[in-house]
């Protein structure tokens, strides 16, 4: 995949399922969010029902311009349920 110039490609692991990413710098976080659930076909729970973390482990707000983190292509984020979610 190879992202536009105000784009950065994340790898973000969906419950163990990892999938790239293309996202928009100028998107709110939650953005990735919402394509990652769809690409890995996972729709049992609604976006707001999941947490993005980095490989630190550090919950990372979803409202956040996606820009501010200065993620470089590739970054690996981790996107799980909530404490107390599932099915």
């Amino acid at each position: 995949m190879s992202p536009g110039p105000h784009s950065v490609d994340l790898a973000i692991i969906v419950n163990g399922q990892p999938t790239m990413v293309e996202a928009n710098e100028n998107a709110p976080l939650r953005t990735v969010v919402e394509k990652a659930l769809h690409q890995t076909n996972t729709t049992g729970q609604g976006p707001d029902q999941w947490e993005l973390r980095d490989a630190s482990g550090v919950e990372l707000p979803l409202d956040q311009k996606i820009k501010d983190f200065n993620f470089v292509p590739g970054t690996q984020l981790f996107l799980n349920l909530k404490a107390g979610v599932g099915g």
